[in-house]
């Protein structure tokens, strides 16, 4: 599996990062040590977990944190975290403010029981703050030794583009890491309030600057909530069978996405692959430095999704997946 050197963080960062869904919630796993083991057993050693990423019955920080000092993996894994998302009791308060950075920041120490994490990233981002302090309270971060490198989720170009550009001008740290929604479909509805998709035809000109910079890019919902998966058929989105059908047809189930996911599913049958291995492997054959997020609930997933970010698709494959035309 491809692996890429990031500014800052002291492993090269694997092409597949194992997400967080599996640890907490309802698609909490039954035996999350045993997942993890099969995970990293498989070749996967990165993982993403966030502050709000919580249960009832614990975190997802936690139970991660849990499991590396079980197995004293520490060293051998990357650790990326999560602040600055809004949570109880009011969801819809922003807390993207300089002063969440360094208390997020010390709350998933605590949980995790570690003293560095290996990337952070504000998970949101409010545009009427201005983007210069909060280069300098991640950046401030970095200097204390609590974080090694920093980045952000869910911010446009725009906001990305001038935080850089405040971290070169004052001799900061920059953000080395942007976190959007990526996929082969686009986004009819948000699943959630206040994400960035870099998917559709409108954000030609923000997937340029990503690949003219080099930038390299953690694409979440590469199978757009379960759009892209062979569990979902036509029939189930049409009907919104259950609440996963409902949300997934909800936010992406298009005349233009049908089409795009027939053409996926034709090109895995040709591949003798999977319909979620082609959806993997688009993503990562973009233009600019693209990893995904895949949230694997087993050993065999997380095998799969190896496999995946080592197909090759060739552009006109590519063009075909998106646009239509001749195969």
């Amino acid at each position: 599996m491809r692996r890429r050197v990031i500014p800052g963080m002291r492993r090269p960062l694997p092409a597949v990062v194992q997400g967080a869904t599996p640890l907490f919630g309802d698609l909490l796993v039954d035996d999350v040590p045993a997942l993890l083991d099969g995970v990293l057993e498989a070749g996967i050693d990165a993982f993403d977990t966030g502050l709000v990423y919580a249960d009832g019955e614990g975190t997802s920080d936690g139970r991660l944190g849990v499991w590396i000092a079980g197995r004293g993996v520490r060293d051998e894994v990357t650790v990326i975290a999560k602040g600055c998302h809004p949570g109880p009791p009011d969801w819809s308060a922003s807390r993207v403010r300089p002063g969440n950075v360094s208390t997020d920041v010390g709350t998933t120490l605590d949980r995790m029981g570690t003293d560095r994490l290996d990337l952070w990233l504000f998970h949101r981002d409010d545009p009427d703050v201005p983007v210069e302090e909060l280069v300098d309270a991640a950046s401030a971060q970095v200097a204390a030794g609590t974080i090694d490198a920093w980045g952000v989720s869910n911010w446009t170009i725009e906001r990305l583009r001038a935080a850089v550009g405040a971290a070169e001008a004052t001799g900061a740290t920059p953000p080395v890491v942007t976190s959007p929604h990526h996929s082969l479909v686009e986004q009819a509805e948000p699943p959630w309030s206040g994400v960035v998709s870099i998917a559709d035809d409108g954000a030609g000109v923000q997937r340029a600057w990503l690949a003219e910079q080099e930038f390299p890019v953690l694409a979440w919902s590469v199978l757009a909530g379960g759009y892209l998966t062979s569990t979902l058929d036509a029939a189930a989105l049409a009907a919104g069978a259950d609440a996963e059908a409902a949300q997934a047809a909800r936010c992406y189930h298009t005349p233009a996405n049908a089409g795009r996911r027939r053409r996926a599913e034709e090109l895995a049958a040709r591949r003798s692959t999977s319909l979620e291995a082609i959806a993997v492997a688009w993503v990562l054959g973009s233009s600019f430095p693209a990893h995904v997020v895949a949230a694997a609930r087993t050993s065999a997933e997380a095998r799969a999704n190896i496999e995946a970010a080592d197909i090759e698709l060739s552009e006109e494959e590519r063009a075909v997946l998106r646009e239509g035309g001749p195969a």
